[in-house]
């Protein structure tokens, strides 16, 4: 008669290094997917923000028939709430400029340089 031994049913160093590996792949997409909605939120109230500015300069303009409005002007003057961020999410100030009758506030987006593609631009 043959006796066979039992095996222990452990874990194998493969599938421990296979789920190691799996636990790091998860924890990485799920890192990646956080980021990028922290990015888009990041842009879309940097937009709204601008936006508001980009308002207040707008009826700044219509009641000054002349020059553009500078940011501090526009809190001092009470067209802007002392509230509305004068800062992008990443800490760039925002600036407005009067081109005719349209206003742009722009600001220089995640990158931190002005006139790259990620600037941060909204038209009024």
């Amino acid at each position: 008669m043959h006796h066979r031994r039992s095996q222990s049913r452990g874990v194998t160093p493969i599938a421990a290094a296979l789920a190691v590996f799996a636990l790091g792949a998860g924890a990485s997409c799920l890192w990646w997917a956080q980021s990028a909605n922290a990015a888009k939120d990041a842009l879309s109230s940097s937009r709204s923000d601008a936006g508001q500015i980009a308002a207040a300069a707008d009826t700044f303009h219509s009641e000054h028939s002349e020059g553009c409005p500078t940011l501090s002007q526009l809190e001092e003057e009470g067209f802007l709430s002392r509230d509305t961020r004068a800062d992008d999410a990443w800490g760039n100030r925002f600036h407005v400029r009067c081109d005719g009758d349209q206003i742009v506030v722009t600001s220089a987006g995640p990158d931190a340089a002005p006139n790259t593609a990620d600037d941060v631009r909204v038209s009024h």
